[in-house]
């Protein structure tokens, strides 16, 4: 999915970087170790993530929310392979990058 998407990145496994248990603070060990400053998380992760371990570490919380509007109106219910069905790799890779230049907008402006 990712090569149909043109993903670029390298794939790290978690299994191969050290972390401690716990939700909140493995995820924060997680995101040190591949030098994120910033941890991207859904709206279900929202719900349970323990910002402590975070803010301990200077790594932002980015909330990830799907547009109210367009072709992103329904995606908080859907995957992305319902996405690649109906648009295609090359509609969907678009419409991310889109997606991510607008949040990457917002984060400079503030």
């Amino acid at each position: 999915m990712l090569d149909l998407l043109g993903w670029k990145g390298q794939i790290l496994r978690s299994s191969d970087l050290r972390s401690r248990p716990g939700r909140s603070q493995r995820l924060t060990d997680l995101t040190t170790a591949v030098g994120a400053r910033s941890y991207l998380c859904g709206t279900g992760g929202m719900k349970y993530l323990d910002m402590a371990p975070f803010m301990t570490q200077g790594i932002a919380i980015t909330p990830f929310l799907t547009p109210p509007a367009g072709v992103w109106a329904s995606g908080h219910r859907i995957t992305v392979v319902w996405a690649l069905a109906t648009l295609g790799p090359t509609a969907v890779a678009g419409r991310l990058q889109a997606v991510a230049a607008a949040q990457t907008a917002l984060a400079t402006t503030v």
